[in-house]
């Protein structure tokens, strides 16, 4: 993993995905496309954001997918846009542009395990605040972000010892992220819906653009292509390059969107 990512400029990125003949354009939402937020439900796109993705997601040669651990009910109400892939539970539910659903994910003992983890981890918290339990059927997000340190590592350490000693605990895998601590299906991960998408794309140019530990599935499985990181600071990374924030991500789409209405005209 690259450790000093090279940062590039909006209007770099945006003047090479403007040359390709097709793109393939794969998005994470929060922490990418909107700041991290105290809690989930605060990470809301702007409306100028919204009509930006419509608007590249209707031009001819442009796919436009976004990719989150969120469920894809949350995507759909967060981003209600026809034309778009929509890609929920890290890769487990995708829609796609014609608004047709697949679901990959059918192991019902890892729903049920989870059900049980939503129990255990409220447990864990007991009466302490800053912490919030996000059931999302196939996976489960423990929040800490609003938690005080020394509480949180306590309450994280004891969800993974009660974790590790379920039965079929070795269905589902742990991944730490921004002041979360993510619970998913084994296997499910945000590289399986990037390599769909790039096998029904094939041709186009992939980028791929996303924060966190969960992108950095995304960043392996596209070999040939763009990967970019959002972050403020250089990191231990697979991507190629990297973005300084949400913001930059957003002028960058606006460029974009600017330049390909020039080359159709």
């Amino acid at each position: 993993m690259g450790v000093n990512l090279p940062l590039v400029t909006p209007e770099t990125l945006a003047e090479k995905m403007a040359g390709a003949p097709r793109l393939l354009l794969m998005l994470d939402y929060d922490g990418t496309l909107v700041p991290i937020a105290p809690t989930p439900d605060q990470a809301r796109p702007k409306p100028e954001l919204i009509s930006v993705l419509g608007e590249l997601s209707l031009l001819p040669g442009r796919v436009v997918a976004i990719i989150s651990g969120r469920r894809l009910s949350e995507l759909q109400e967060l981003i209600p846009l026809a034309g778009l892939h929509l890609v929920g539970a890290h890769g487990a539910e995708i829609q796609e542009a014609d608004g047709k659903v697949h679901r990959l994910f059918k192991d019902q003992r890892a729903k049920e395990i989870i059900s049980e983890l939503d129990g255990i981890a409220r447990e864990c918290i007991a009466s302490r605040g800053g912490f919030l339990v996000e059931n999302k059927g196939i996976s489960l997000a423990l929040h800490y972000r609003q938690a005080d340190p020394f509480l949180a590592r306590q309450v994280i350490d004891n969800f993974i010892k009660k974790f590790s000693s379920l039965p079929d605990a070795n269905r589902l895998e742990l991944m730490p992220g921004k002041k979360v601590l993510e619970v998913r299906p084994r296997g499910i991960n945000k590289g399986l819906a990037v390599r769909y998408l790039c096998r029904k794309h094939a041709g186009a140019l992939p980028v791929y653009i996303g924060d966190d530990i969960t992108d950095e599935d995304a960043f392996k499985a596209l070999k040939n292509g763009c990967t970019i990181l959002v972050s403020p600071r250089p990191r231990p990374s697979a991507a190629s390059a990297r973005l300084p924030s949400p913001r930059h991500v957003g002028k960058m789409l606006s460029l974009l969107l600017a330049k390909n209405k020039l080359k159709v005209r």
